[in-house]
């Protein structure tokens, strides 16, 4: 598998700037005005794509069961019909955002593909499905795995699966199933595990509240990071108090942008503005009644005949040899 590759203009590495998702997921109301204008205000939070999901109820919930009927209800009122999804992709399209899905059943994967989206998202209750898993796969398409709930066997089964199944451009996305995560129970070091496992790119698909966690996600290596992102949390709908709204989307954007910055290159090279200091934060050697001292400033760093501190050790237990002031190179004897 490839360890970076490209959707459309960006690109999904370990080294790439953080790709940043609005998971509006539901939270489009089956409402095509409430969807447009959370597409719109996901660009003005700085995010690079938003994502959907896309399902026929009767395809993945069993409408017959009476302990799921509740979930059949919910996912059956927020179904959107092909229809809004063409005309959501295309306002994202004009907002210069991506548009993708995850897909919960075979036929919205046809959907999908015939929409021509640039990636897919596996939910983490799928990392299981064969069947849709290997639908996913036969598209040729860029994979999100996401990992929530999972053991680490069904991860790694998951991912040689899809190596096999010849998917060459995958994400695996950390994620814990709790809505909202508590703090202490994000599991964000296993980001660091995953990359020493894998050679792929590392995501984090953020359930907790704020923006904390995703920036750490940042600095242990994580490239991509998904947010459920609602227009206004007091809308009725399942997800809309559990997901950020624009200002808090905004925070959280700026906030990973900045860390990211902060990452450097993993080299220890001193800054020249770093290098200009050396004069008054280094020392050079010193004698002063008989004693010998490291004293700021460095002179030996304008005047290469004076010693500095490192060097000290060559004149050990001559200390009454040298004229008070800086010590001179030529006078070591």
């Amino acid at each position: 598998m490839n360890s970076s590759f490209s959707i459309e203009s960006h690109s999904i590495s370990r080294n790439s700037k953080p790709f940043l998702v609005a998971e509006i997921g539901l939270n489009h109301n089956n409402d095509e005005e409430i969807g447009k204008r959370t597409i719109q205000a996901a660009k003005k939070s700085g995010v690079h794509a938003v994502k959907f999901q896309s399902y026929t109820t009767e395809e993945f919930v069993d409408p017959s069961n009476s302990e799921s009927k509740f979930l059949f209800d919910i996912f059956k009122q927020y179904e959107l019909s092909e229809s809004l999804h063409r005309k959501f992709q295309k306002t994202a399209q004009e907002e210069g955002l991506l548009f993708f899905s995850t897909p919960l059943c075979e036929s919205s994967v046809d959907l999908l593909v015939s929409l021509e989206v640039p990636v897919l998202k596996i939910a983490s209750g799928d990392i299981v499905n064969y069947p849709l898993l290997e639908k996913v796969a036969s598209t040729g398409l860029p994979i999100f795995l996401s990992s929530g709930a999972a053991d680490f066997f069904e991860v790694t089964r998951a991912i040689e699966f899809l190596e096999g199944m010849g998917v060459q451009n995958l994400c695996l996305m950390h994620c814990v199933s709790l809505y909202p995560t508590p703090v202490d129970k994000l599991n964000l070091n296993i980001i660091s595990t995953y990359k020493n496992l894998y050679t792929i790119p590392i995501g984090f698909s953020d359930h907790s509240a704020g923006s904390l966690a995703a920036v750490i996600s940042i600095a242990l290596g994580a490239t991509v990071v998904e947010k459920h992102f609602t227009l206004d949390k007091s809308l009725p709908g399942p997800d809309h108090t559990i997901s950020v709204n624009p200002e808090e989307m905004l925070k959280l954007s700026t906030e990973i942008s900045v860390g990211f910055g902060m990452l450097g290159d993993k080299n220890k090279n001193a800054l020249p503005e770093e290098v200009k200091g050396r004069f008054y934060g280094r020392r050079s050697a010193y004698s002063s009644k008989g004693h010998i001292l490291t004293l700021r400033p460095a002179l030996h760093i304008n005047d290469s005949s004076i010693m500095d501190s490192w060097d000290v050790k060559r004149i050990s237990g001559k200390n009454n040899e040298y004229p008070d002031g800086p010590i001179r190179l030529k006078n070591i004897h």
